[in-house]
């Protein structure tokens, strides 16, 4: 994987979300790629896994599967023609044949699904004996300050931000359930994967971090109002971006010292299907 390293690196060194790309190098450095597997990833989205894992590794069979169909035509435009399946389809019930992908990625999907199991399931189903998996999730002991307002909300009335309201919902955006380590580890096993690792990824943020970079800055990099800001663009990002994402990214050192089991907006988990 050392050889990697330095291509994965340049690959995130344009991504604004520094706990985007923590949770990023987490995924590309732990799939124990060899090059000519066949993955899938559930939840493809706007096709940023299917771009880089193609650029690394250009001999894989890669299908993805999204349930919006606008994210796919965007995922078709952000990938190389021809070197990516994708398809529409519904997590909980897969299109696709038993025992068919050696490595798996379900990248802050599982969230987003009234019936997480059923969807676990599928990927067990879909899954070669021996096949490994990485699922990540959002961590419901998040840090205080990468979502103030729901943090408060929830420990004062036990309620959090209208989840259906994306530019202001914070870290609950479209999500009907954030995750507890042991919570997701138990359903996991119920279904009969081995959980090998779980990393908690970015736990020290600047102040409402989630508010910042998708309460207002996806909703204007979506609109091409602040291209030196897009993860898919091909050219590197501005002075002037390296600047403002300074405050942000030195909050964000913070997080290379050994970590304790405090609370992180991210919970990433590697698994596999025993043989």
């Amino acid at each position: 994987m050392k050889k990697y390293s330095e291509k994965i690196k340049e690959i995130l060194t344009k991504e604004p979300d520094p706990a985007y790309k923590r949770r990023a190098k987490i995924i590309l450095e732990n799939l124990e790629m060899k090059g000519n597997e066949k993955i899938l990833e559930i939840g493809c989205g706007r096709g940023f896994y299917a771009k880089t894992l193609l650029n690394l590794w250009p001999k894989i069979d890669f299908t993805g599967v999204d349930l919006n169909k606008k994210y796919l035509l965007t995922a078709k435009q952000n990938c190389r023609l021809g070197e990516a399946r994708l398809i529409q389809g519904d997590a909980t019930k897969l299109p696709l044949r038993d025992r068919a992908f050696d490595r798996i990625l379900a990248t802050e999907i599982l969230e987003h699904i009234p019936n997480d199991g059923l969807a676990i399931s599928e990927m067990y189903r879909v899954m070669k004996p021996g096949g490994k998996a990485i699922v990540t999730v959002p961590n419901k002991r998040y840090p205080f300050w990468w979502d103030p307002a729901n943090w408060l909300l929830e420990r004062s009335t036990g309620r959090h931000l209208p989840a259906n309201i994306w530019w202001l919902s914070g870290i609950w955006a479209d999500h009907v359930r954030l995750y507890d380590e042991n919570e997701l580890k138990e359903k996991l096993e119920a279904q009969g994967f081995k959980v090998e690792k779980v990393w908690r990824a970015t736990s020290y943020c600047f102040p409402f971090s989630h508010f910042l970079f998708y309460g207002v800055g996806k909703n204007l990099v979506e609109k091409g109002w602040l291209p030196e800001f897009n993860r898919f663009s091909e050219t590197g990002g501005s002075r002037l971006s390296s600047i403002l994402l300074f405050p942000i990214y030195f909050i964000d050192s913070l997080n290379e010292r050994p970590i304790k089991k405090i609370p992180s907006v991210n919970l990433v988990y590697k698994i596999s299907r025993p043989v």
